[in-house]
């Protein structure tokens, strides 16, 4: 399906309200325009349980389902299985959830679903920490990045950790399909989200959510740094489809310095820090270039 044939109408409504620019919710809309209303949804505590699923105001034309923080993967493993013993064929099973409750609450859970190739579509919106409680680091937030539980101070420097790589530890589980999208190539991100509808077994897409109050940007800047996130390597796009991997863009690794000062949370960055950042999304994209290079991976 190409973008114009994709319908304008879908089953994740207008008029919630998420901050401005927020790509959360742009995400939200186009998987379900692909997804269509043959779908059942599930959504932990976040950004998105809050600006489009809190009663009576709910975004989601469809079966919607709102648990605890650590139990996406498992609500949506209890539903995929009950649908399988009334013999209900063809409805996909989405749970979708931030990067809090994917790689952090949610992560037992989710990797049990992998191990066990549960039928369900797993969808990560990253937006790289608690957004929704007040701007917190997760653990995927960016090495180096000012949260308000990683602090700059005369000698702190933000988060110290290097991000989880959720996608490469479920890929360890031989799962169906694990990939990473960007709106910002939307025929990728469509091809990705129809792969992932027409199969079976446990999927998993990871898509980039700029955040505009804790990325500290301009509103209006969420889809160029999205794109500038694929160009630099800052974000990779990746394919992992029935034991093969793909890297599906090769970034140009220039311009990083300039996406960084864009946003508010690494203006505090020291030259240091900034190389220990290139180095790591240097060593991220050539494990995956090695991995995708067998014929097999796994």
């Amino acid at each position: 399906m190409k973008l114009q044939e994709l319908p304008d109408e879908s089953p994740y409504v207008s008029g919630d309200s998420a901050c401005p620019g927020c790509m959360a919710s742009n995400i939200a809309h186009n998987v379900l325009r692909i997804l269509g209303k043959k779908t059942i949804a599930s959504v932990p505590p976040s950004c998105m349980s809050v600006f489009a699923g809190t009663f009576p105001n709910l975004n989601w034309d469809i079966p919607y389902f709102h648990m605890q923080f650590a139990n996406t993967a498992a609500t949506v493993t209890g539903i995929s299985r009950a649908l399988k013993a009334q013999g209900k064929e063809g409805i996909v099973v989405l749970g979708m959830a931030g990067d809090g409750g994917t790689g952090d609450m949610g992560l037992q859970a989710l990797s049990g679903a992998a191990q066990r190739d549960e039928n369900i579509l797993y969808i990560c919106y990253n937006n790289q920490g608690y957004e929704n409680t007040g701007i917190q680091a997760s653990g995927m937030t960016p090495i180096g990045a000012w949260s308000k539980t990683t602090p700059v101070r005369n000698h702190s420097t933000g988060n110290e950790y290097y991000p989880k790589d959720i996608p490469r530890i479920l890929i360890a589980h031989e799962a169906t399909y694990v990939a990473t999208a960007s709106t910002a190539d939307i025929n990728d991100f469509i091809r990705k989200i129809e792969r992932a509808k027409e199969i079976e077994g446990f999927r998993y897409v990871e898509i980039l959510s700029v955040c505009t109050p804790g990325w500290d940007v301009e509103t209006h800047l969420g889809p160029q740094l999205a794109r500038e996130a694929i160009d630099t390597g800052f974000w990779l796009l990746i394919e992992y489809d029935k034991h093969k991997l793909m890297v599906n863009h090769d970034p140009t690794f220039k311009g990083l310095d300039k996406f960084l000062k864009k946003q508010g949370r690494f203006k505090h960055m020291t030259l240091d820090q900034y190389h220990i950042m290139e180095d790591h999304i240097r060593r991220r994209y050539q494990i995956y270039k090695s991995l995708s290079s067998l014929d097999h991976f796994l």
